[in-house]
């Protein structure tokens, strides 16, 4: 399809979003790339996701137009679906990819309502393997529309007084109930089997339940202070001997002052023997760089207990700034995106020092193996038996 057919073709109509029709042809195309098994690569860019203020006409425009590198490659397809969402199937390996998921990248890098994750509206992925994903966006696009619901209030941020209230609550409230556990995977031939399990409190649920008119993380700064509160309680929990009898290895998220700190050290005291040398500390980038000194003593102390230090949530350019290695790091974990699956593993990373996250479609797992990933967290990593190994 030339670029200028393109236009023509994502010129009408541009808020309206595509036919039911395009998006049943979608449908027989991923089905018969199910029975033939013949390979097929997809960018699928979730419109209908886009936050308030990003759904005016000429939004949609930049958004379509930057699919238009894609619609050059082999036997390339681009449906419209009745939700706004856009899907461009192709064949073959193609230099296009990353510049549309660079142009992409640029639109929405600057929105807030992204996060630190402004990719998170495009998805790459693969057919016939993440067919039933497709399968499950087709099938949403053809719900009828319901209202928008009312725009939430953003919350008032955090002040020295609220946030000492929110600790005194932090330090009553039944944690428990805000806890959670999350798998990491290897992949075995039979599927997933559980390496370790982070375990961590659900600070959303716990901030929606006894704060909901405050955004406890507009400010970044209490925000920090908060989460060694919430390390502490954490401690706190796994402290009691009935809680950690029998668990498999697990990771949790601290911060480096609560690494050397009395909650820890309670902690480490009642650790059973089972699990000395098998359980992973999880570390913030901006926490190690906030205090080196005191990370560099912090993670020799944890080293000569028998932790491993893992960095997480980290992106391959913020991988570049701060080498894992350099710090004495034993793991990191490195966020999949649709920009790192066009490229390779950094060449300063060793594949067995890396969890891939957000490891959510068999494109994501397809790819962390081809780099030589052994370890996995996401909806397309859960675990077949619960026995660790």
């Amino acid at each position: 399809m030339s670029t200028a057919i393109a236009r023509r073709e994502l010129a009408p109509d541009l808020a309206r979003g595509g036919s039911p029709e395009e998006a049943r042809r979608l449908a027989t195309l991923i089905r018969d790339c199910e029975a033939s098994g013949i390979a097929r690569h997809v960018l699928l860019l979730r419109l209908s996701e886009l936050p308030d203020g990003r759904t005016r006409p000429h939004h949609f425009t930049l958004a379509r137009e930057a699919l238009l590198p894609l619609t050059g490659a082999a036997r390339a397809q681009l449906f419209e679906l009745p939700n706004q969402d856009l899907v461009v199937v192709w064949r073959g390996e193609t230099a296009a990819l990353a510049t549309s998921l660079a142009t992409i990248e640029h639109l929405f890098s600057d929105d807030p309502a992204f996060g630190t994750d402004p990719m998170g509206i495009a998805a790459v992925l693969a057919l016939p393997d993440d067919a039933e994903l497709l399968l499950q966006a087709v099938e949403e696009s053809l719900r009828p529309r319901q209202p928008p619901p009312p725009p939430r209030s953003p919350g008032l941020p955090l002040d020295p007084a609220t946030l000492q209230a929110l600790e005194r609550a932090i330090a009553q409230a039944d944690m428990s109930r805000f806890a959670r556990r999350e798998p990491v995977c290897r992949p075995w031939p039979e599927g997933f089997r559980l390496a370790w399990e982070r375990r961590y409190l659900s600070d959303t649920e716990l901030f929606d339940t006894i704060l909901p008119e405050r955004a406890p993380r507009a400010d970044p700064w209490l925000f920090r202070r908060l989460t060694r509160t919430l390390d502490r309680r954490m401690l706190a929990l796994l402290s009691a001997s009935e809680e950690l009898r029998g668990v498999p290895p697990f990771s949790i998220d601290l911060n480096i002052g609560n690494l050397i700190g009395p909650e820890f050290l309670r902690f480490d005291a009642n650790l059973p023997a089972a699990l000395r040398g098998r359980v992973v500390i999880n570390l913030r980038a901006e926490d190690i760089v906030a205090d080196l000194a005191t990370f560099c003593f912090a993670r020799d102390f944890a080293a000569a207990r028998g932790y491993r230090l893992l960095l997480e949530d980290m992106t391959a350019e913020q991988i570049a700034l701060l080498p894992p290695e350099k710090l004495g790091l034993d793991l990191v974990q490195l966020r999949y995106t649709p920009i790192i699956a066009t490229a390779a593993l950094p060449a300063s990373l060793a594949p067995e020092t890396v969890i891939l996250s957000r490891a959510d479609t068999a494109g994501a797992i397809a790819w962390g193996r081809a780099q030589g990933i052994a370890l996995f967290q996401g909806r397309a990593a859960q675990p077949s038996s619960r026995g660790a190994r």
